[in-house]
């Protein structure tokens, strides 16, 4: 699943239908995500605990990855790219 989404804020995402067996895997293409806060549900966990810090350039993007196994109660995440 690849999500592309441009922020003009803060937004809070969440997640549904997340399959309640096998692997879970999601692909967000964020612009502008650092014009605001974007908040995370609970079951999202970062590398270290704490969500990264977005690009705040204008029409610059992150690219980040969700991944469950356990049908959305842990929501592994990661940036895998910043800035472009």
């Amino acid at each position: 699943n690849y999500f592309i989404k441009t922020a003009s804020g803060g937004l809070t995402w969440s997640f549904t239908n997340v399959p309640a067996s096998g692997a879970f895997v999601a692909v967000l293409e964020l612009t502008n995500g650092g014009t605001g806060t974007q908040t995370w549900p609970a079951a999202v966990k970062w590398p270290s605990g704490t969500a990264p810090t977005i690009t705040t350039t204008l029409n610059k993007r992150d690219i980040f990855a969700f991944v469950s196994y356990d049908g959305g109660t842990t929501i592994y995440a990661s940036i895998v790219a910043q800035n472009f």
